[in-house]
Protein backbone atom coordinates (compact mmCIF):
# COMPACT_ATOMS: atom_id res chain seq x y z
CA UNK A 1 0.00 0.00 0.00
CA UNK A 2 2.88 2.22 0.91
CA UNK A 3 4.76 1.18 -2.41
CA UNK A 4 1.86 2.37 -3.97
CA UNK A 5 1.23 5.98 -3.26
CA UNK A 6 4.74 6.55 -3.44
CA UNK A 7 5.03 7.82 -6.78
CA UNK A 8 1.94 9.96 -6.07
CA UNK A 9 3.70 11.42 -3.23
CA UNK A 10 6.61 12.18 -5.26
CA UNK A 11 4.50 13.91 -8.03
CA UNK A 12 3.04 15.74 -5.13
CA UNK A 13 6.36 17.34 -4.20
CA UNK A 14 7.63 18.10 -7.78
CA UNK A 15 4.07 19.93 -8.38
CA UNK A 16 4.71 22.14 -5.18
CA UNK A 17 8.92 22.65 -5.99
CA UNK A 18 7.14 24.12 -9.42
CA UNK A 19 4.45 26.13 -7.92
CA UNK A 20 7.34 27.88 -5.76
CA UNK A 21 10.05 28.60 -7.92
CA UNK A 22 7.12 29.90 -10.30
CA UNK A 23 6.00 32.46 -7.74
CA UNK A 24 9.20 33.07 -6.57
CA UNK A 25 10.51 33.91 -10.00
CA UNK A 26 6.96 36.18 -9.84
CA UNK A 27 8.04 37.83 -6.67
CA UNK A 28 11.68 38.56 -7.86
CA UNK A 29 10.05 39.97 -11.61
CA UNK A 30 7.48 42.31 -9.53
CA UNK A 31 10.23 43.30 -7.41
CA UNK A 32 12.67 43.66 -10.11
CA UNK A 33 9.92 46.30 -12.11
CA UNK A 34 9.33 48.25 -9.32
CA UNK A 35 12.68 48.68 -8.60
CA UNK A 36 13.26 49.74 -11.92
CA UNK A 37 10.77 52.84 -11.13
CA UNK A 38 11.88 53.97 -8.21
CA UNK A 39 14.89 55.84 -9.51
CA UNK A 40 11.81 57.36 -10.56
CA UNK A 41 9.98 57.56 -8.31
CA UNK A 42 12.47 59.03 -5.69
CA UNK A 43 13.65 61.93 -8.38
CA UNK A 44 9.84 63.25 -8.48
CA UNK A 45 10.07 63.13 -4.63
CA UNK A 46 13.13 65.05 -4.54
CA UNK A 47 12.66 68.49 -2.99
CA UNK A 48 14.78 70.03 -6.20
CA UNK A 49 12.30 68.42 -8.71
CA UNK A 50 9.15 70.15 -8.05
CA UNK A 51 10.36 73.64 -8.62
CA UNK A 52 12.71 72.40 -11.53
CA UNK A 53 10.36 71.68 -13.38
CA UNK A 54 7.72 74.27 -12.71
CA UNK A 55 3.92 73.42 -14.65
CA UNK A 56 5.69 70.82 -15.92
CA UNK A 57 5.86 68.62 -12.57
CA UNK A 58 3.31 65.88 -11.63
CA UNK A 59 3.62 63.85 -8.97
CA UNK A 60 2.79 60.80 -11.11
CA UNK A 61 5.14 60.83 -14.09
CA UNK A 62 6.15 58.27 -15.64
CA UNK A 63 9.88 57.83 -16.65
CA UNK A 64 9.53 58.96 -20.19
CA UNK A 65 7.43 61.93 -19.18
CA UNK A 66 10.30 62.73 -16.15
CA UNK A 67 12.55 62.38 -18.79
CA UNK A 68 11.13 64.60 -21.67
CA UNK A 69 10.44 67.15 -18.80
CA UNK A 70 13.86 67.14 -17.78
CA UNK A 71 15.05 68.00 -21.31
CA UNK A 72 12.66 70.58 -22.18
CA UNK A 73 13.61 72.44 -18.57
CA UNK A 74 17.47 72.42 -19.38
CA UNK A 75 17.68 72.68 -22.57
CA UNK A 76 16.53 75.21 -25.46
CA UNK A 77 16.70 75.34 -29.39
CA UNK A 78 20.00 75.78 -30.06
CA UNK A 79 22.71 72.99 -28.84
CA UNK A 80 25.28 73.89 -25.78
CA UNK A 81 23.08 77.85 -25.48
CA UNK A 82 21.06 77.77 -21.98
CA UNK A 83 19.59 80.84 -20.14
CA UNK A 84 20.99 80.85 -16.26
CA UNK A 85 17.63 79.29 -15.58
CA UNK A 86 18.23 76.02 -17.69
CA UNK A 87 21.60 75.80 -16.27
CA UNK A 88 20.42 76.17 -12.72
CA UNK A 89 17.62 73.61 -13.53
CA UNK A 90 20.68 70.91 -15.02
CA UNK A 91 22.72 71.77 -11.61
CA UNK A 92 19.10 70.90 -9.23
CA UNK A 93 18.77 67.36 -11.50
CA UNK A 94 22.35 66.81 -11.36
CA UNK A 95 22.20 67.17 -7.78
CA UNK A 96 19.19 64.74 -7.12
CA UNK A 97 20.35 62.24 -9.44
CA UNK A 98 23.72 62.13 -6.88
CA UNK A 99 21.24 61.85 -4.36
CA UNK A 100 18.74 58.99 -5.90
CA UNK A 101 22.19 56.89 -7.16
CA UNK A 102 23.67 56.60 -4.18
CA UNK A 103 27.63 55.66 -3.96
CA UNK A 104 27.17 52.78 -5.69
CA UNK A 105 26.07 54.02 -7.96
CA UNK A 106 22.69 52.78 -9.04
CA UNK A 107 21.40 52.44 -12.73
CA UNK A 108 18.77 54.24 -13.70
CA UNK A 109 15.77 53.43 -15.57
CA UNK A 110 16.39 53.49 -19.51
CA UNK A 111 13.39 55.78 -19.77
CA UNK A 112 15.35 58.25 -17.91
CA UNK A 113 18.87 57.91 -19.26
CA UNK A 114 18.16 58.78 -22.88
CA UNK A 115 16.86 62.03 -22.58
CA UNK A 116 19.27 63.07 -19.15
CA UNK A 117 22.29 62.02 -21.07
CA UNK A 118 21.27 64.08 -23.85
CA UNK A 119 20.60 67.03 -21.89
CA UNK A 120 23.95 66.83 -20.09
CA UNK A 121 25.42 65.87 -23.07
CA UNK A 122 24.62 69.63 -24.17
CA UNK A 123 26.39 71.24 -21.01
CA UNK A 124 29.78 69.49 -23.27
CA UNK A 125 31.92 72.51 -22.04
CA UNK A 126 31.16 72.61 -18.17
CA UNK A 127 31.47 68.70 -18.23
CA UNK A 128 34.78 69.01 -19.70
CA UNK A 129 36.07 71.97 -17.05
CA UNK A 130 34.46 69.56 -14.29
CA UNK A 131 36.86 67.04 -15.42
CA UNK A 132 39.53 68.75 -15.97
CA UNK A 133 42.07 68.98 -12.83
CA UNK A 134 42.86 72.45 -11.58
CA UNK A 135 39.78 74.08 -12.52
CA UNK A 136 39.36 76.01 -9.13
CA UNK A 137 36.14 78.40 -10.35
CA UNK A 138 34.31 74.97 -10.98
CA UNK A 139 35.86 73.34 -8.02
CA UNK A 140 34.58 76.75 -6.17
CA UNK A 141 30.86 76.90 -7.25
CA UNK A 142 30.68 72.43 -7.08
CA UNK A 143 28.72 72.67 -3.57
CA UNK A 144 25.01 71.75 -4.46
CA UNK A 145 24.19 75.31 -2.32
CA UNK A 146 26.59 77.23 -5.16
CA UNK A 147 23.98 78.90 -7.86
CA UNK A 148 25.15 78.54 -11.77
CA UNK A 149 26.58 81.82 -12.74
CA UNK A 150 27.51 83.82 -16.03
CA UNK A 151 30.36 85.32 -16.94
CA UNK A 152 32.27 86.68 -20.41
CA UNK A 153 32.28 83.54 -21.65
CA UNK A 154 28.42 82.38 -21.03
CA UNK A 155 26.63 80.60 -18.41
CA UNK A 156 27.82 77.83 -16.47
CA UNK A 157 27.09 75.23 -13.77
CA UNK A 158 29.12 72.76 -11.24
CA UNK A 159 28.56 69.75 -9.74
CA UNK A 160 31.21 67.77 -7.20
CA UNK A 161 33.73 65.62 -9.78
CA UNK A 162 33.12 62.74 -8.15
CA UNK A 163 28.87 63.02 -7.97
CA UNK A 164 29.81 63.83 -12.10
CA UNK A 165 31.89 60.53 -12.39
CA UNK A 166 28.97 58.38 -10.15
CA UNK A 167 26.00 60.31 -12.51
CA UNK A 168 28.17 59.32 -16.00
CA UNK A 169 28.44 55.89 -14.93
CA UNK A 170 24.55 55.26 -13.52
CA UNK A 171 23.51 56.81 -17.30
CA UNK A 172 26.08 54.58 -19.00
CA UNK A 173 24.77 51.40 -17.82
CA UNK A 174 22.94 52.37 -21.07
CA UNK A 175 25.15 52.13 -23.78
CA UNK A 176 22.68 55.14 -26.20
CA UNK A 177 23.81 57.14 -23.46
CA UNK A 178 27.18 56.23 -22.75
CA UNK A 179 27.64 56.99 -26.95
CA UNK A 180 25.92 60.11 -26.55
CA UNK A 181 28.29 61.65 -23.47
CA UNK A 182 31.11 59.75 -25.29
CA UNK A 183 30.47 61.76 -28.32
CA UNK A 184 30.50 65.44 -26.33
CA UNK A 185 33.13 64.92 -24.89
CA UNK A 186 35.16 63.86 -27.89
CA UNK A 187 33.84 67.21 -30.01
CA UNK A 188 34.84 69.01 -26.74
CA UNK A 189 38.66 67.54 -26.87
CA UNK A 190 38.75 68.50 -30.44
CA UNK A 191 37.03 72.09 -29.86
CA UNK A 192 39.79 72.39 -27.49
CA UNK A 193 42.68 70.97 -29.85
CA UNK A 194 41.18 73.59 -32.98
CA UNK A 195 41.56 76.47 -29.85
CA UNK A 196 45.36 75.89 -29.79
CA UNK A 197 47.57 77.96 -31.74
CA UNK A 198 48.91 77.06 -35.18
CA UNK A 199 52.56 76.23 -34.00
CA UNK A 200 54.55 73.59 -34.38
CA UNK A 201 56.13 74.69 -31.19
CA UNK A 202 56.23 71.66 -28.18
CA UNK A 203 56.14 74.25 -25.51
CA UNK A 204 53.27 75.99 -27.42
CA UNK A 205 51.31 72.73 -28.10
CA UNK A 206 52.50 70.64 -24.66
CA UNK A 207 49.59 72.23 -22.50
CA UNK A 208 46.44 70.98 -24.75
CA UNK A 209 47.11 67.01 -24.56
CA UNK A 210 47.04 66.30 -21.53
CA UNK A 211 43.81 68.14 -20.81
CA UNK A 212 41.98 66.93 -23.05
CA UNK A 213 43.41 63.20 -22.25
CA UNK A 214 42.53 63.55 -18.82
CA UNK A 215 38.93 64.18 -20.06
CA UNK A 216 39.05 61.69 -22.36
CA UNK A 217 40.52 58.92 -20.04
CA UNK A 218 37.73 59.85 -16.95
CA UNK A 219 35.50 58.37 -19.46
CA UNK A 220 37.20 55.10 -20.57
CA UNK A 221 37.34 54.80 -16.40
CA UNK A 222 33.26 55.39 -16.96
CA UNK A 223 32.78 52.93 -19.85
CA UNK A 224 34.83 50.19 -17.68
CA UNK A 225 32.68 50.65 -14.93
CA UNK A 226 29.56 50.91 -16.72
CA UNK A 227 30.40 47.58 -18.80
CA UNK A 228 31.02 45.76 -15.01
CA UNK A 229 27.60 46.62 -14.09
CA UNK A 230 25.72 45.44 -17.39
CA UNK A 231 26.89 41.96 -16.29
CA UNK A 232 29.35 39.90 -17.79
CA UNK A 233 26.48 38.47 -19.87
CA UNK A 234 25.12 41.62 -21.50
CA UNK A 235 29.13 43.02 -21.84
CA UNK A 236 29.32 42.17 -25.52
CA UNK A 237 26.18 43.64 -26.53
CA UNK A 238 26.94 46.92 -24.64
CA UNK A 239 30.52 46.98 -26.55
CA UNK A 240 28.40 46.49 -29.82
CA UNK A 241 25.66 48.75 -29.13
CA UNK A 242 28.27 51.64 -28.47
CA UNK A 243 30.94 51.02 -31.17
CA UNK A 244 28.08 51.03 -33.43
CA UNK A 245 26.95 54.38 -32.26
CA UNK A 246 30.27 55.95 -32.10
CA UNK A 247 31.14 54.98 -35.59
CA UNK A 248 27.84 55.77 -36.97
CA UNK A 249 29.16 59.02 -38.66
CA UNK A 250 31.92 56.95 -40.28
CA UNK A 251 30.87 57.60 -43.92
CA UNK A 252 31.40 61.40 -45.80
CA UNK A 253 34.11 63.48 -46.60
CA UNK A 254 36.75 64.79 -43.86
CA UNK A 255 36.45 68.52 -43.96
CA UNK A 256 39.82 70.37 -44.59
CA UNK A 257 41.75 71.17 -41.35
CA UNK A 258 42.20 74.59 -41.99
CA UNK A 259 37.88 75.32 -42.86
CA UNK A 260 37.00 73.00 -39.73
CA UNK A 261 39.64 72.02 -37.52
CA UNK A 262 37.70 70.48 -35.49
CA UNK A 263 35.60 68.81 -37.74
CA UNK A 264 38.49 67.43 -38.86
CA UNK A 265 39.67 66.20 -35.94
CA UNK A 266 36.86 63.72 -35.31
CA UNK A 267 35.99 62.78 -38.69
CA UNK A 268 39.67 61.20 -38.73
CA UNK A 269 39.32 59.44 -36.22
CA UNK A 270 36.51 57.88 -36.73
CA UNK A 271 37.40 56.90 -39.93
CA UNK A 272 40.62 54.90 -38.29
CA UNK A 273 37.86 53.19 -36.33
CA UNK A 274 37.51 49.26 -37.21
CA UNK A 275 34.77 48.38 -39.48
CA UNK A 276 33.35 45.34 -37.39
CA UNK A 277 32.76 45.69 -33.66
CA UNK A 278 36.22 45.06 -32.05
CA UNK A 279 37.11 42.17 -29.37
CA UNK A 280 38.11 45.34 -27.09
CA UNK A 281 36.01 47.85 -27.46
CA UNK A 282 37.50 49.77 -24.25
CA UNK A 283 40.69 49.15 -25.97
CA UNK A 284 39.76 50.98 -28.28
CA UNK A 285 38.40 53.96 -26.69
CA UNK A 286 41.92 54.16 -24.46
CA UNK A 287 43.92 54.90 -28.08
CA UNK A 288 41.65 57.79 -28.63
CA UNK A 289 43.71 60.33 -26.80
CA UNK A 290 46.89 59.54 -28.59
CA UNK A 291 44.86 59.27 -31.93
CA UNK A 292 43.25 62.65 -31.61
CA UNK A 293 46.50 64.17 -30.73
CA UNK A 294 48.13 61.95 -33.71
CA UNK A 295 45.74 63.46 -36.27
CA UNK A 296 45.75 67.29 -34.92
CA UNK A 297 49.87 67.70 -34.42
CA UNK A 298 50.28 66.15 -38.14
CA UNK A 299 47.37 68.22 -39.45
CA UNK A 300 49.05 70.95 -37.54
CA UNK A 301 53.08 69.47 -39.64
CA UNK A 302 55.00 68.52 -36.74
CA UNK A 303 57.93 66.99 -36.24
CA UNK A 304 58.12 63.49 -35.40
CA UNK A 305 60.08 64.36 -32.26
CA UNK A 306 57.31 66.85 -31.07
CA UNK A 307 54.44 64.56 -32.52
CA UNK A 308 55.95 61.61 -29.86
CA UNK A 309 56.57 63.64 -27.09
CA UNK A 310 53.15 64.76 -27.24
CA UNK A 311 51.67 61.69 -27.64
CA UNK A 312 53.18 60.32 -24.96
CA UNK A 313 51.79 63.25 -22.38
CA UNK A 314 48.48 62.18 -23.45
CA UNK A 315 48.88 58.81 -23.17
CA UNK A 316 50.21 59.07 -19.43
CA UNK A 317 47.41 61.51 -18.70
CA UNK A 318 44.65 58.96 -20.05
CA UNK A 319 45.80 55.96 -17.94
CA UNK A 320 46.24 58.28 -14.67
CA UNK A 321 42.93 59.74 -15.11
CA UNK A 322 41.60 56.19 -15.67
CA UNK A 323 43.37 54.57 -13.25
CA UNK A 324 42.38 57.62 -10.29
CA UNK A 325 38.66 57.26 -11.29
CA UNK A 326 38.41 53.77 -11.32
CA UNK A 327 39.85 53.88 -7.89
CA UNK A 328 37.25 56.80 -6.82
CA UNK A 329 34.22 54.50 -8.38
CA UNK A 330 35.30 50.82 -6.81
CA UNK A 331 35.99 52.79 -3.27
Amino acid sequence: MNEARRPGAKSLIVILCVIGLVAGLGTWLYIDSRGEQDSCQELLQHERIPATLELAYESDLSCAELGAAIKRATTGPQTEQHSLDQAQAMKNVLVAIDNVIGEGPAPLDQQLTGPVSMALADYAEDMHAMLTPGNTEYARRALPSEKAWTDSEGVHMSIPLKSLVRIMTSLSVDPEAYATLRDAMTQQAAQEFAAAPRSKSKEALSPYPPITAWTLGTMDAVANAAREKTGKENSKDWEEKTFTRLSSKKAGQVPSFDEDPAGHIVATWRKSLPSDPPDDLIEVLEAQSTELVRVWSTALGTSSKVQASLVNDARGAAWSAQDSTLRDLRG
